[in-house]
C-alpha cells in the first residue's frame, strides 16, 4: 500500500511538473534580462554616435534597440547582434568602439528591457527577419547595398543562423553556439525527462547545413551553460566554417565582453580593410 501511495504521489508530482514545464518553457528558455552588462570601450572610443531605436514587429508589439554609427561618413559596414538568454543587449552598440567604422545594431527580444510582448522561438525568428529588413531600409539598402554581418551569442546563435538561411549576409559570427535546446536539456538531469514536452526546439544543427556565409565561432575556455561538445557538433554541420577559436580565461557570461574576444572579431571582420 505504501509503495502504491508513493507511486501515485510521484506520478502526481511528475504530472504537475510537466504541466508547469509545458506552460513556462518559453520563459525558461529565454530567461529574463535583469541588467545591462558593461563593455569596456575599445580603441575607436568616441568615434560613433549611439541612438535608441524602436521597431514595430506586430500589432501592439515593439522592440527596443540601439545603433552605433560612425560620426564621419558611412562605410557600408554593418553588424547586427542577437543576444543570449537573460541578456539585455543595451551594451552591444559599444562593440563599434572595438571594430572601427562600422554601424552596429542590436534589439532586445520581446519582453526584454523595454520591448513589449512575450518571447517564443517562432516570434524571435520572425522578428529577426524584420530586424534585418529594417536595418537594410535604415542603411539605404538598394539592389547593390552591402550585406550585413550577423552575430549571435548562445541563444542568439539560433536567430543568427536562422536569418542566415533566409537573407543575404556577408559573414556569420557565433559565440557559444549550440546544436539544439533539446540536446542541451537532455544533459540536465532534472529536466531530461521533460524533453518530450519541448515545443521550443531551436534546432540549430538542422539549419546549419543551409548556411552559405563564411562563419567564425568563438568559444569560452570554460562554459557550463553550453558544453563544447554541443558547439563542435554544430560547427561540424556548417558548410563554410573559417575559424573556430577558444578564448582563454573566458566563461559563458564573460566571453562577449572580453577585450580578446572583441579583438578577434575585429580582426576577422576587417581583414584586408583599413580601419584606422
Amino acid at each position: 500500500m505504501a509503495i502504491g501511495a508513493f507511486a501515485l504521489a510521484a506520478a502526481s508530482t511528475y504530472a504537475a511538473t510537466s504541466s508547469i514545464f509545458w506552460v513556462a518553457q518559453k520563459r525558461l528558455v529565454f530567461g529574463r534580462a535583469a541588467r545591462i552588462r558593461t563593455l569596456k570601450a575599445g580603441p575607436f572610443e568616441g568615434q560613433h554616435d549611439v541612438h535608441a531605436l524602436w521597431l514595430k514587429v506586430a500589432p501592439g508589439v515593439s522592440l527596443e534597440g540601439w545603433v552605433a554609427r560612425p560620426k564621419i561618413g558611412r562605410t557600408g559596414n554593418v553588424l547586427v547582434y542577437f543576444g543570449g538568454r537573460n541578456e539585455h543587449v543595451g551594451w552591444a552598440a559599444g562593440m563599434a568602439s572595438h571594430i572601427g567604422p562600422w554601424s552596429v545594431y542590436a534589439f532586445n527580444y520581446r519582453g526584454f528591457g523595454g520591448s513589449s510582448g512575450h518571447p517564443s522561438e517562432s516570434s524571435a525568428k520572425s522578428d529577426a527577419l524584420q530586424v534585418l529588413d529594417e536595418i537594410r531600409r535604415l542603411e539605404g539598402g538598394g539592389e547593390h547595398a552591402r550585406a550585413p554581418v550577423v552575430m549571435g551569442r548562445s541563444l542568439g546563435t539560433a536567430m543568427a543562423i536562422s536569418v542566415a538561411t533566409k537573407r543575404d549576409i556577408a559573414r556569420l559570427v557565433l559565440l557559444s553556439p549550440f546544436d539544439s535546446v533539446r540536446s542541451l536539456i537532455r544533459q540536465r538531469t532534472p529536466l531530461n525527462s521533460m524533453c518530450w514536452l519541448l515545443n521550443q526546439n531551436f534546432d540549430c544543427i538542422g539549419d546549419a547545413g543551409r548556411v552559405n556565409a563564411e562563419t567564425m565561432i568563438l568559444l569560452a575556455n570554460t562554459d557550463r551553460r553550453v558544453p563544447h561538445k554541443n558547439s563542435t557538433r554544430l560547427a561540424a554541420a556548417l558548410c563554410n566554417l573559417k575559424q573556430l577559436n577558444m578564448v582563454p580565461g573566458a566563461n559563458h557570461k564573460t566571453l562577449p565582453r572580453l577585450p580578446e574576444t572583441q579583438a578577434r572579431i575585429a580582426a576577422w571582420l576587417n581583414e584586408g580593410k583599413l580601419v584606422d
